[in-house]
């Protein structure tokens, strides 16, 4: 019994839960990957609704790996973790209205273009992914303040620091001359001399450790709480 209403609970949380087939450029590959996943985001919810007007994290793996403390991190404001690991600017723009928009957020913090290097997208692509996420949700949240977390450096990526380096150039420059946009340098916390700091990742080369989450958190942290402490619109 136990069993038959776990799958009708299961088929009324995903009844109304479409995705449109997505366009593909140059590089990227389907978002549909990450359809269960984000689905998965999705029934949470609908056991446990989330307030609207709060600050939405999102992005690739070193999101999801910061879920598990991201809420003592953030002291002064409230946050919606939204990480799925492995995904690109393009993918976050596919499931935008499912992990941002339905939240109705009063700002969205980004981290992206990591994997879209690592995959052989240019650093042109991704700004422009970048540039429409960042109009698709004006569209729907014309007030919503939205931050780029710079793409941070890695030992196991190292060699397309140059093209990371250009990526975060171009998209900074956009968030300076855009409203509500925000770039957050979190890549030279992480470099020592220029090069990645060896004590700050676990085994990969790739993602932070403990330390290396101290120091990303304070770049993050302290520039989001200081913008959106006491703002409620």
């Amino acid at each position: 019994m136990d069993r038959i209403l776990f799958l009708i609970i299961s088929l009324v949380l995903f009844a109304n839960i479409t995705y449109a087939t997505p366009q593909l450029e140059n590089n990227y590959k389907s978002p549909l990957t990450f359809t269960t996943e984000v689905n998965n985001y999705l029934q949470k919810d609908k056991l446990k609704p989330v307030e609207k007007n709060g600050i939405v994290i999102t992005g690739s793996s070193s999101v999801r790996f910061w879920q598990s403390h991201i809420h003592s991190d953030f002291t002064q404001v409230d946050v919606i973790a939204r990480g799925f690991g492995g995904s690109n600017m393009n993918d976050l723009l596919y499931f935008s209205e499912a992990l941002i928009t339905q939240y109705q957020p009063r700002a969205v913090a980004i981290y992206e273009g990591d994997n879209d290097i690592a995959q052989g997208i240019s650093p042109t692509l991704i700004l422009n992914k970048f540039i429409e996420l960042s109009n698709k949700l004006k569209s729907s949240l014309p007030e919503i303040r939205i931050y780029f977390i710079s793409i941070k450096p890695s030992i196991a990526r190292q060699s397309m620091w140059p093209k990371m380096v250009e990526t975060n150039q171009l998209i900074e420059e956009v968030c300076n001359s855009e409203l509500n946009c925000t770039y957050i340098d979190v890549a030279n916390k992480l470099l020592n001399d220029g090069l990645p700091k060896e004590n700050i990742f676990i085994e990969d080369g790739l993602h932070l450790n403990k330390k290396g989450y101290q120091l990303w958190s304070e770049a993050v942290v302290g520039v989001i709480e200081a913008r959106e402490v006491n703002k409620n619109n």
